[in-house]
């Protein structure tokens, strides 16, 4: 899906929310601060069962949209629903009980982490009701998971931001509501508190919740979401499950830069890698375009490819086996190269089928790959180019599998050829008249 206008893209929601039903929804929900409008129509389901996520640039209107859908302001147009009821006709206490919401952070004031987190309890409690075992006991469950019970006679404004965002999702957590909104839940985390944070909202999500949550992390977003929604300038621009969204088109137009989006090597959903600040749509400078060819294998040409196809050129690439990580971008990218089955030596027809790319190329580059028996014949065809750059390795050895065939190859490319950063590849591509 690429970027388009948001009325279409609320028409085509995504299939899983369609089919387990949205339990809260906001349509067409317009948000003005004095003249400026922070949301323009933006519409958005969520579902239970899944993780949706909410990602766009800073002031694309994600946290005024989450707040929406809590409830914790005013629509000046369009709809928020909670089991298809207006979120205005449901009593606050009832909607307190159904709907979490956990802010971006948590205020810096003199509760300790359990008195906070036990007032997520409150929409429990009756009358002059205090709370009971069970309220306590669900308390310690939810700062158990989320590992701050061992905070929790601290002040808060003892604890850092880390911290306190933990204890502030305990909070939410102890709620035990049928919705559960995250506003940027990972932002302040280590590595390892954001992955169980996002485990943390696998479970709530298994256990029947709604979950909704602002990421500003694209691939920990891509990872962990079932939806995503992309936000620009307060319009739902585009939505569906994460191939859908995090693509380099979406991102380059939303985000004004270039990015390459690959498979993350252990789920398969998109891993975003940023290349630079976009000057505008892909091919911009066809006029100068140069065919480069480029000599890669194992993933070592992953980054050229993207970047010579976003500067303009035409890119072709040599014998690539199946499954190898660079023939898998030069698919994803309709980069013309010559198949070959897994882990088999270079025919003969590949080989000459390769020379051929070769010849025709204005410039052919030769990654810093291992070579063996099996690719060997790839860079040797390097020897037919009309122009060549070489990729050293920063120590200027040779990954030679081949007893020493590949050291003498490269030693009679080097005459041929100008050795080059991978870094300068780009500018000594684009002297090629």
């Amino acid at each position: 899906m690429t970027v388009q206008d948001s009325t279409t893209t609320a028409a085509t929601a995504t299939a899983a929310t369609r089919r387990r039903g949205a339990l809260l929804e906001a349509k067409r929900a317009v948000v003005s601060y004095g003249e400026r409008c922070v949301l323009d129509g933006a519409s958005i389901g969520i579902a239970p069962g899944l993780i949706t996520g909410i990602v766009g640039p800073n002031g694309s209107g994600k946290t005024t949209l989450l707040r929406a859908l809590a409830g914790l302001i005013r629509l000046d147009n369009g709809s928020v629903c909670l089991d298809g009821r207006s979120l205005g006709d449901v009593r606050s206490k009832t909607r307190a009980r159904r709907i979490a919401y956990m802010p971006q952070s948590s205020a810096d004031h003199t509760f300790t982490a359990m008195e906070l987190v036990l007032m997520g309890r409150y929409p429990h409690l009756g009358r002059f009701r205090l709370e009971g075992r069970s309220d306590m006991a669900i308390t310690e469950a939810a700062m158990r998971r989320t590992g701050t019970l061992q905070f929790a006679g601290r002040r808060m404004q003892t604890l850092s931001g880390g911290e306190r965002q933990r204890v502030s999702l305990a909070r939410a957590l102890a709620q035990d509501a049928d919705v559960l909104l995250l506003d940027e839940p990972t932002t302040s985390l280590d590595m390892q508190h954001q992955l169980l944070t996002m485990a943390t909202a696998r479970e709530e999500a298994k256990g029947g919740a709604a979950v909704a949550m602002v990421m500003h992390d694209l691939s920990l977003a891509a990872q962990h979401c079932d939806v995503l929604y992309l936000l620009d300038a307060g319009r739902v621009v585009a939505s569906g499950g994460p191939w859908e969204v995090v693509t380099e088109a979406n991102l380059r137009k939303v985000f004004s830069v270039d990015v390459a989006v690959e498979p993350e090597t252990i789920s398969g959903r998109p891993s975003v890698s940023l290349i630079g600040v976009s000057n505008g749509t892909p091919g911009a400078s066809k006029s100068e375009a140069v065919r480069v060819h480029v000599i890669c294998g194992a993933g070592s040409g992953r980054d050229l490819m993207h970047r010579l196809r976003l500067a303009g050129h035409t890119v072709t690439s040599c014998v690539l086996g199946d499954g190898d990580a660079d023939r898998e971008t030069a698919l994803r990218l309709g980069i013309p190269h010559v198949a070959s089955p897994p882990f088999s030596t270079v025919t003969l027809e590949q080989d000459t089928a390769h020379r051929r790319l070769v010849r025709e190329a204005d410039v052919v580059v030769v990654c810093e790959m291992a070579v063996g028996p099996g690719n060997l014949r790839n860079l040797e065809a390097a020897a037919e180019a009309r122009r060549l750059l070489l990729i050293e390795r920063p120590d200027g050895s040779v990954w030679d599998f081949s007893n020493g065939a590949a050291t003498k190859v490269y030693a009679e490319l080097h005459h041929r050829g100008q050795t080059v950063s991978r870094d300068a590849v780009q500018s000594a591509v684009e002297t090629v008249s």
